[in-house]
């Protein structure tokens, strides 16, 4: 059951997808659709240490229905141009592209339940670790991404 009349014209935002592969996730915005960026630790951001998250598309209109949907604000879509990824490196051209950052409590608007848990247990705090390693040279309590947790050499 639905709750869209019949002979309505609306049609319900799309959902913004996550992929395995950036590449992949690059390929999908640049061609209209709405990439749901992987999950990122960021301790200096403009609204102060945490996970950040972002949907890139390169269509705005797309990416404003699905933020509208989510009562977003039209003011957060910004522009980033996005690699085209079937140009080779070297010379490669940037196509036009958009997106709208995620960060606490609206991360649940975009990413499973199961995907922010996963974060949250990849970040240790420093706390835990051993002074005089090294590892130790900030504030305490600050959070710092498990170096293990994703092997970006593949």
């Amino acid at each position: 059951m639905t709750s869209t009349r019949p002979g309505s014209s609306f049609v319900p935002p799309e959902t913004p997808r996550a992929f395995a592969r950036r590449a992949d996730g690059f390929r999908h915005a640049a061609g209209g659709g709405l990439w749901l960026a992987p999950l990122v630790y960021l301790e200096h951001a403009r609204f102060g240490p945490g996970w950040y998250g972002k949907v890139v598309s390169s269509d705005p209109e797309r990416l404003l229905a699905w933020a509208v949907s989510k009562a977003i604000p039209r003011r957060a879509l910004e522009v980033k141009s996005l690699p085209d990824l079937d140009m080779p490196r070297q010379g490669r051209r940037r196509l036009p592209g958009y997106h709208i950052d995620l960060w606490g409590a609206r991360l649940a608007l975009a990413y499973d339940p199961e995907t922010l848990a996963r974060a949250r247990q990849r970040s240790v705090t420093l706390d835990r670790l051993h002074a005089g390693a090294g590892d130790d040279q900030d504030r305490p309590g600050r959070k710092v991404q498990d170096p293990g947790a994703r092997d970006r050499s593949r």
